[in-house]
């Protein structure tokens, strides 16, 4: 794996499930919990921090990854033949063991990108994308990929088996969408209880782009301007969501 490293992630998610698994039987002490909760005023790329009145515009390229099948999970039992947790139990061990790994491939440091967002069973990351400048332009289409591919590697050959082993559960699906846009960066909600998020069209496309099963999907905006550098490793295959134009990427043989 390419930007992590593999007993990282596993120690994340076991320790991640440990967690979850207290949480479950309302054990966890209090001291514990603080240790998830440190944060900064704004963990956007390139934008740290931001005055309570202030905002901001920079174009960002969204990264959505989205968990597959979590309400039908949430509402359906699982035969006790099959898996040893079901319903809701299953399903907070479940995104206990995804999110975290997947945010600690995607905050490596060397991708420059961060999780903004927490979105039930899936998570949005950020990355600044300067449109006019070819060469970081492409370096951010390059490291994404990479991202992307390593996100998949990690939840079919460490997240599944450990969800396998602990709790006799299938395998997870997920789809992970990409897009680009200028966006707006300022705080919302009603003080003192404001939240520094981003909006912007390319959340948006990206949201609707990771509803494919175990897939990369990129926005024609991003398709267009991809790095064909690679020597035709990468193809990209013409698909439509909704009413979005977008490419399932595929890594060449």
């Amino acid at each position: 794996m390419e930007y992590a490293n593999k007993d990282d992630i596993i120690k994340t998610v076991n320790d991640s499930l440990n967690r979850a698994e207290e949480l479950w039987k309302n054990t966890l002490d209090k001291d514990k919990i603080t240790n998830f909760a440190k944060e900064a005023e704004t963990n956007i790329p390139g934008h740290r921090y931001l005055g309570k009145d202030k905002y901001k515009s920079d174009c960002f390229l969204a990264f959505m990854l989205d968990m597959r099948d979590s309400t039908t999970h949430l509402i359906q039992a699982i035969s006790a033949r099959i898996a040893k947790v079901s319903e809701m139990e299953r399903v907070f061990y479940e995104i206990s063991a995804l999110l975290p790994a997947m945010a600690k491939i995607i905050e490596n440091e060397k991708t420059e990108g961060a999780v903004t967002e927490y979105l039930g069973d899936g998570l949005l990351a950020l990355f600044q994308f300067p449109f006019n400048d070819t060469k970081k332009r492409e370096d951010v289409c390059r490291v994404t990929i990479n991202v992307a591919n390593d996100c998949f590697e990690a939840l079919h050959n460490i997240v599944n088996p450990i969800l396998f082993k602990r709790y006799s559960l299938p395998a997870l699906s997920m789809g992970i969408g990409m897009s680009f846009s200028q966006s707006i960066i300022t705080h919302f909600g009603i003080s003192p209880n404001t939240q520094v998020k981003v909006i912007g069209r390319c959340i948006y496309d990206a949201s609707k782009l990771s509803k494919g099963r175990n897939e990369i999907a990129v926005h024609d905006n991003l398709e267009r301007v991809w790095t064909y550098s690679q020597g035709g490793k990468l193809k990209f295959l013409h698909r439509k969501f909704d009413d979005i134009d977008g490419y399932i990427v595929n890594k060449g043989l």
